[in-house]
């Protein structure tokens, strides 16, 4: 039984969902959640492997809609929107709901043309305007001062931790409203993991981010709000003090204390 939202009065919701559940084929991943999450604030998805959090996270982009067998009752509000409404446009949808990986995923071009490519394709900027857009987005991604000087190298010259920062600045650069964050520390360095979580607590004074993570330390670090999911079940919701402190269902402490997961 998922404890009272009361914790959330006074925030304004960017995200929520309505009894949502995802199937795929006749297995169910994703079972009656219901979760509000506040904008410009940073809110961890945490649980086990399998248990959820990923699907849940691709269902307020889409991106689970090209998977065999996706099938999703319930509904999803994204920034007062309805994705799955007949009339929206994905390409703006996911202009406006960006996605960093778990991997970094760098195109194969110059460091420039990464975060250059959407402003273009977006807006029409060129020349000094788009120059200030990369500029910015670099600066915004803490990444900047490390490739300044070498914007017309490849980008997959750069390290992972630097790549995964470039993806971040690649997406800033189109202005999303919320960012999605699938495990984008799992693959790189104690330092690199730190400058993202940086970055994550920077992001939320403008954006609602929205991050799953295993490391419950980073999840208590960076994160307002926490969720945690089991078996395709929201557990438990609620503030990250309070639900990494003094939980309230017994399965949410065995999963945090590492009795399990």
């Amino acid at each position: 039984m998922v404890s009272s939202t009361a914790f959330l009065a006074g925030e304004y919701i960017a995200v929520e969902t309505y009894s949502l559940s995802v199937f795929y084929g006749e297995t169910q991943a994703v079972k009656d959640v219901s979760l509000p999450i506040a904008r410009n604030r940073v809110t961890a998805l945490i649980g086990p492997s399998g248990c959820g959090k990923s699907t849940f996270l691709r269902c307020l982009n889409r991106l689970n809609d090209r998977i065999p067998g996706f099938r999703m009752e319930g509904r999803v509000r994204v920034l007062d929107v309805d994705p799955y409404g007949k009339q929206v446009d994905l390409i703006e949808l996911r202009r406006r709901v960006g996605m960093v990986f778990q991997k970094p995923t760098p195109l194969p071009m110059s460091i420039y043309d990464n975060v250059a490519i959407g402003a273009r394709s977006h807006y029409g900027l060129r020349g000094k305007k788009l120059d200030e857009v990369v500029e910015q987005a670099l600066q915004r991604a803490a990444l900047w001062d490390e490739v300044k000087d070498i914007l017309k190298r490849p980008a997959l010259q750069l390290s992972g931790g630097q790549q995964q920062r470039l993806c971040i600045a690649r997406m800033l650069a189109v202005e999303p409203e919320v960012i999605l964050m699938d495990e984008p520390c799992s693959a790189l360095d104690p330092i690199s993991t730190f400058r993202i979580e940086e970055l994550m607590i920077d992001l939320a004074k403008d954006h609602t981010v929205i991050v799953v993570t295993h490391n419950m330390q980073q999840a208590a670090r960076v994160s307002d709000y926490t969720a945690f999911f089991m078996y395709g079940e929201l557990v438990e919701y609620d503030s990250s003090k309070q639900l990494f402190l003094s939980p309230r269902q017994k399965a949410t402490e065995d999963y945090i204390s590492g009795r399990f997961g």
